[in-house]
């Protein structure tokens, strides 16, 4: 009779096997930006970055229709250049398409807050590119309990629509850095969820933001159907002079809702 007996791995090789065989994993997850479409035609035939952005999401979303994004960027620019633009993707949502931003050199530094409808678990995806062309990529995966893109709509009743909450210092002193904060009271319905009468109500979103500052831009937002309801973006910004401070809100149908602020700087 023939006995076979298991090979005998030392701890150190054992451990090492286990730590090849994340990595390995963990490279394969990292790239999955390189596999979405959506992904690939904003980032073109640039060379890309894996470094400096950084993506914060819950690990566990217990209610994918409003799961909190944070969005930085702690890499190395040259003293004039700034992040001008960021792409978010959500790759198993019915529309990837989460949100993107155009900043301008006052937007700085990169520290964004918004909230998104996650219609699965699944890897969400942010793109970066600097005013000088370098690209940036970062993902983070993140486990939904609830689908956010089919739940029904939230948000404000319709009396409470298109009103604006917003937060703005009323002054920064020179080569200060504040931040702005904005929420408005909107369903954002994805013409995928249906209403309590049973109704599947159309696409009614806010489809853009706009933030100036005496004029001159601070950040132009894209929204897609797989942002939350109520958008609620947070940003910073560092600017060279004070002036007035107009954001303005627009929906699809093309109602929108415009506030404004004063904000001396020195």
């Amino acid at each position: 009779m023939f006995l076979f007996r298991s090979p005998i791995v030392s701890p150190r090789l054992a451990a090492l096997l286990l730590a090849t065989g994340l990595a390995a994993t963990s490279a394969a997850q990292a790239q999955s930006w390189q596999r979405v479409d959506a992904v690939q035609q904003h980032i073109g035939d640039a060379s890309v970055q894996t470094d400096g952005l950084d993506i914060e999401l819950p690990l566990v979303a217990e209610d994918g229709s409003s799961v909190p994004l944070t969005v930085t960027f702690g890499g190395t620019l040259s003293p004039t250049a700034h992040v001008a633009e960021l792409h978010i993707f959500a790759p198993r949502n019915p529309t990837p398409e989460v949100a993107s931003f155009a900043f301008g050199p006052e937007a700085t530094p990169l520290a964004l807050e918004t909230r998104v409808r996650l219609s699965e678990s699944q890897a969400v995806i942010v793109v970066a590119r600097t005013s000088e062309g370098a690209v940036h990529v970062a993902e983070r995966d993140v486990r939904v309990t609830t689908s956010g893109c089919v739940a029904p709509a939230g948000g404000a009743e319709v009396a409470q629509e298109m009103q604006a909450r917003v937060r703005i210092p009323d002054s920064l002193p020179a080569g200060g850095t504040g931040e702005i904060l904005t929420r408005i009271l909107h369903p954002m319905h994805t013409g995928l969820a249906d209403a309590p009468d049973g109704q599947t109500p159309p696409q009614r979103i806010i489809e853009s933001f706009d933030a100036t500052l005496d004029g001159r831009r601070l950040v132009h937002a894209t929204y897609y159907r797989s942002l939350a309801a109520n958008p609620y973006l947070r940003f910073q910004f560092t600017p060279t002079s004070g002036g007035e401070v107009v954001l303005t809100w627009t929906e699809d149908t093309g109602r929108s809702t415009e506030e404004e602020a004063r904000i001396t700087v020195g």
